[in-house]
């Protein structure tokens, strides 16, 4: 009987070693190799794990790919904060312009890479309450043109979903003051569009 609660406290001490172990295995993979771990705690379904691996990732490499991963993992996990969070250190990276036409190329999307982040930032914005940020920064990515897909497009349809009368008609004024200067190959879209809200 004394030689089994031996073997018995042999064993729970044994097992409970091999957990701090793996727990320190694990904690030590996150803090030396984010990198790895992003991918790692992307596939076990760790969404926000994974979002902050490859964050700590950015920050020790500053390689454009470990935050549009962030921002990619951010949107599919419908994380607004994190969307908000990573996108904007994303697109502010000198870099944005080359991984987007890169990512086009690939020719997996049906609108631009670019105009997608660019959406994708802004609805977050909004869907955090920052409205008025939304407007302005969707309106500042499409400067004076007006594609297909864009930021402004984006913040409109949602805020028309949701009923928000009050920001439709902020995006309608600021499409109004800057009818004259859109570029004659995208005005067709762009009346198209601001009719969405003059008709509705």
């Amino acid at each position: 009987m004394q030689v089994d609660k031996i073997v018995v406290r042999a064993l729970l001490s044994t097992l409970a070693a091999i957990l701090v172990l793996c727990g320190f295995m694990t904690l030590m993979l996150c803090f030396v190799f984010p990198s790895s771990m992003m991918h790692i705690t992307y596939d076990l379904g760790m969404d926000q794990s994974s979002v902050n691996n490859a964050r700590r990732a950015y920050n020790r490499t500053d390689e454009i790919y470990y935050i549009a991963f962030a921002t990619e993992v951010a949107i599919g996990s419908d994380n607004y904060a994190e969307i908000e969070k990573c996108g904007d250190r994303f697109i502010a990276d000198e870099e944005f312009a080359v991984y987007c036409n890169a990512k086009d190329k690939e020719g997996k999307g049906e609108m631009s890479y670019a105009q997608y982040v660019y959406s994708q930032v802004c609805i977050a914005k909004y869907n955090l309450g920052k409205k008025t940020q939304a407007v302005d920064k969707a309106f500042a990515l499409v400067g004076e043109s007006f594609p297909e897909n864009n930021a402004v497009v984006a913040v409109l349809v949602t805020a028309l979903r949701k009923g928000d009368t009050d920001t439709a008609q902020k995006v309608a004024t600021k499409m109004t003051e800057r009818r004259q200067s859109i570029p004659e190959a995208d005005k067709t879209y762009f009346e198209e569009i601001l009719g969405l809200v003059q008709n509705g």
